[in-house]
């Protein structure tokens, strides 16, 4: 394979090597870019049908346009190689993030399964594309972290099945379906649910399913038998996630999760602490072996999942037996309670209403009894009197909700009531309480969703000030939609236009050598400066012929410094430019620079990287002065002085 030469190209390094041949990293000569080049093995190139099918849907995804998706440029033969040229990824595969750190974070995991599920229900809903080989090593995490699956090439439509003659099954056995194993057919997007339910377990448990088995054993195992739980593995994992998981790898397909938007709506369920949608699979029913616990209940309103157990491992029949029972219990201990003699202080609780010393609706509550009320008794004259009064006791425990207390007390107080007119006052009280816990459950709905947001923008910041601005406007534009900041959509919608237009900087910084064209100038390059003239822009690339006129050389983007970009763009006041200096400026540490730069980024977005930055120097603060006595008694002085320390190195 060293000694291949494809025309137009230029084979730089091997970077990858599998069943499906080897990749390499290429430029391609006539646009001058770096490209991926996957070369097929001889036993697909020689055989002509093949070549067939693989071209034909390597066209079908050429035509994908799609941030999560590796697009595929060409394909061709030659020396009887049959090749694709693919978009290059300058990062890493998800199968090297599990090697390195040997299992991913839930968070993670979960975020890199989002991605993957909306490229290919993109995918499906374009062109009916099936992956059929989806594993973590054609996961692909570029450098400002966009998540790209690769090798959709070499995928099938559902309209172009694998031959029913065929003897070979195609796909990686521990991420293959049950029905590639069994060869049925047609397949859908299930297949590729199933593989990526592998990947996630995967990634949070760091072990491939049935890796102890022989790829023969284990394709028949995907059918046959089961993997353990991941909390037998990591039991810190959510069980939420482990119902996820359990659900994606439902053996029948139709039993496991139809579709692809199913899953995305299962992952942001799970993300915000829910189980996913659906009751749980019977026993044996998916390849993983889940924990039915009691109190950890499944979803019953899915219809397409009728007929089997929920999350609890209780049958519908025995729960029915067991209602039953507990109802016998309960009226048998009332019919006891009823019919007992009281003693004591008990005859003036349970039977007032027939003492004589006693007004109807004004029970004697003695003093040493331990559920005293903890509203004052009222003592009035006549009944009118007692009521106004008892009203007015009430009226005074919901002004106290209203400037300020707490309304879940106030709701214990009114059910406590045991003042006069206890009877009297029960459609009032009734009502205060259901006001007041529709006022609980409003201010709840409001402090999770305000500690969404927050998370979210701190997620979003992060993001950011990592570089990674890609990966924080796919945040920002996931939220648009989310109920929970209806409150703030124009609020991500003006950070969403920020970032769409940070992507398109390196344009504007390539564009701004058009005015330059025919002047002499002096460009400053990461290897030193170049002065010369500047012919043209082609290509994305400055094509400047030298002040001796003996050579022409094409600048690229990535040739020019720093130093220079900034200053192509440091005439252009939009948000976006600001942005991008201040990130240098934050990159540098300059913080004080950054600051002033991400002030520019709009209303929005600079307060949220301010707040960010703040928060980061605060807590270094806190994390220095925990073991640092000096500093702690200089921060106090700075205090005392009116200087607040955050941000002081």
């Amino acid at each position: 394979m060293d000694q291949l030469h494809l025309t137009g190209f230029e084979l730089i390094e091997k970077i990858g090597e599998g069943g499906m041949g080897q990749v390499w990293k290429a430029r391609q000569i006539s646009l001058d870019r770096i490209v991926a080049i996957k070369l097929l093995p001889p036993r697909v190139s020689h055989d002509p049908e093949s070549v067939r099918l693989i071209i034909k849907e390597a066209r079908t995804a050429a035509k994908l346009k799609h941030p999560g998706i590796v697009q595929v440029y060409d394909s061709g033969e030659q020396e009887g190689s049959f090749f694709f040229v693919m978009e290059f990824v300058n990062g890493y595969t998800v199968g090297q993030w599990i090697s390195r750190k040997k299992m991913l974070d839930a968070k993670d995991a979960l975020v890199v399964v989002e991605s993957v599920a909306t490229a290919l229900d993109y995918a499906w809903h374009q062109a009916g594309l099936i992956h059929c080989d989806l594993k973590p090593e054609n996961i692909m995490v570029d450098r400002d972290g966009t998540i790209k699956v690769a090798d959709l090439g070499l995928s099938l439509t559902k309209d172009s099945q694998v031959a029913e003659d065929s003897d070979e099954v195609a796909g990686t056995p521990g991420y293959i379906s049950p029905e590639q194993v069994t060869g049925l057919t047609p397949l859908d997007c299930r297949t590729d649910i199933y593989a990526l339910g592998c990947c996630l377990y995967q990634m949070v448990t760091g072990r491939r399913p049935f890796v102890e088995l022989t790829d023969q054993q284990a394709m028949e195992a995907q059918v046959t038998m089961q993997i353990p739980d991941p909390r037998d593995v990591v039991p810190r994992l959510p069980h939420q996630l482990c119902a996820l998981i359990e659900r994606m790898l439902v053996k029948d397909r139709e039993h496991r999760i139809k579709d692809w938007a199913s899953v995305v709506a299962d992952i942001h369920r799970v993300q915000k602490g829910m189980m996913p949608h659906g009751r749980t699979p019977d026993e044996g029913a998916s390849t993983m072996k889940g924990r039915h616990f009691a109190g950890v209940p499944g979803n019953g309103d899915d219809p397409d999942h009728e007929g089997r157990t929920t999350g609890s491992g209780i049958s519908t029949g025995l729960k029915v037996i067991l209602a039953v029972v507990l109802f016998a219990v309960c009226a048998g201990i009332g019919f006891w309670f009823y019919h007992r003699t009281p003693v004591g202080d008990e005859v003036e609780l349970i039977l007032a209403p027939s003492n004589p010393h006693v007004p109807l609706g004004k029970p004697s509550v003695p003093d040493s009894h331990p559920e005293a009320p903890s509203v004052p008794l009222v003592k009035g004259g006549s009944p009118a009197a007692d009521l106004a009064a008892a009203n007015a006791e009430i009226e005074k425990i919901m002004a106290l909700v209203a400037s300020g207390g707490s309304p879940d007390e106030a709701v214990v107080l009114l059910e406590n009531y045991s003042g006069p007119c206890v009877a009297e006052t029960l459609p009032n009280r009734t009502a205060k309480i259901q006001a007041l816990r529709s006022k609980i459950a409003a201010l709840k709905a409001l402090r999770q969703a305000n500690e969404a947001w927050d998370k979210l923008i701190s997620e979003v910041a992060d993001s950011i000030l990592a570089g990674k601005c890609s990966a924080a406007r796919q945040q920002v534009e996931g939220a648009v939609s989310d109920a929970r900041f209806s409150n703030h959509k124009e609020d991500l919608l003006a950070v969403a236009k920020v970032l769409t237009g940070f992507a398109s900087l390196n344009d504007r910084i390539v564009e701004s050598f058009e005015r330059d064209i025919g002047k002499t100038i002096r460009i400053r390059l990461t290897r030193g400066e170049l002065d010369g003239r500047v012919q043209e822009i082609r290509d994305r690339k400055v094509v400047i012929k030298t002040l001796d006129g003996a050579a022409k050389i094409d600048v690229r983007l990535e040739d020019m410094a720093t130093s220079e970009r900034m200053s192509r763009l440091s005439a252009i006041n939009l948000p976006e430019v600001f942005l991008a200096r201040g990130l240098v400026a934050f990159n540098e540490k300059r913080e004080a620079d950054a600051l002033g730069l991400f002030d520019k980024t709009g209303p929005v977005l600079g307060p949220i990287l301010e707040t960010r930055i703040r928060q980061d120097a605060e807590a270094a603060i806190k994390a220095a002065m925990a073991t640092d006595k000096a500093l702690m008694a200089f921060c106090e002085l700075m205090k005392m002085a009116g200087v607040e320390p955050a941000g002081i190195d």
